[in-house]
This record gives structure tokens, sequence and C-alpha cells, in this order.
């Protein structure tokens, strides 16, 4: 094996300790073929791997969008509403003979009735804001609440309010 890394670890050049974290990889598993910047690259073809939940989810994505931010760090088992979406979809495939706009109809639906709405015009009418506080006027309280003009204020203006800038 001719590693740089190797010439270096041999000559003294580099301290043991200071080896990359891949040499004792590379060492136990060395490539087949030397690395080197002349050498051709070996053309094979991909495979291309298609499972049937991808054509459902990007139908659901094409129809939904994207729910947002989803983290990659979150470790509870909850599952995300894409991925409820497919298991009801696949659900309601297994037990009936729907065809697939109805399939995609069926399960929106069947999440709907768990507390999950998937479209906006489908959502029912926010009744309380929590962002929202109410404020009565008082004497020589908040600039805002002293004013009498504002009954709402959105945490935002509040925020923006104490930054010095105006309220639209």
């Amino acid at each position: 094996m001719s590693c740089r890394a190797t010439g270096l670890l041999k000559s003294g050049a580099m301290k043991p300790q200071d080896k990359p974290l891949w040499y004792d990889i590379y060492e136990a598993f060395p490539p087949r073929y030397e690395p080197h910047y002349d050498r051709s690259p070996v053309i094979k073809e991909i495979k291309q791997i298609f499972y049937p939940e991808d054509v459902i989810r990007g139908k659901f994505y094409r129809k939904y969008g994207s729910p947002g931010i989803i983290s990659l760090s979150d470790t509870s088992p909850r599952s995300s509403l894409c991925q409820l979406f497919v298991a009801e979809y696949k659900h309601l495939q297994a037990d009936s003979s729907l065809t697939e706009d109805r399939l995609m109809e069926e399960a929106a639906l069947a999440l709907e009735a768990r507390g999950f709405y998937l479209g906006h015009s489908r959502h029912p009418p926010k009744v309380n804001h929590p962002e929202i506080t109410t404020l009565e006027p008082e004497e020589g309280g908040s600039s805002l609440a002293g004013q009498g003009k504002i009954s709402q204020v959105r945490l935002a203006d509040v925020f923006k309010e104490s930054q010095g800038g105006e309220k639209l």
C-alpha cells in the first residue's frame, strides 16, 4: 500500500496519535486499485431503488406540499404526517379496490378523522389564537395599551416595539 500517510508515519513526520481517522480503515481494507488522479472511472449502470411507497409519497407531496421542517435528530417514535398517510393509504389499498385518486381522498379523510388536516381548505376554523393577548387600557402601562386604541396585540408586534420598530 502506497499511502502518503504511511510514509509520514514511517519517517516520523507524523506522530501516531495525529494519524487521520480513516487511516486504520484504509489499512485494514485497502482499495482493490490504488486511487490515482489519472485513472479512468469505472462505468457501470446504477440500479434504481424504487419502492411502491415512494410513488405514494410523491403524490402526497405533490398534492399537499411539504409539512415544514422535520428534525432528523428528533428521537421520539412518532411518525411524520407523510408516513401516517402512506400507512393509511396501504391499509385502504389492501382492504378495497378503489382507484388511486379515490384512495388518496379516502386516506386524507381517514387522517382528518384522527385530527390530522392535510389541506388548508379543510382545516376547521380556528377560534382561539394563542399568539394574541387581550390588553385592557390602563394608565401608565404599555404605550400600546395606554393609548386605548388597541384591544389585541400580537407578540411579534410587542417584540418589534421593544426593539424600537414601528407597529404596522
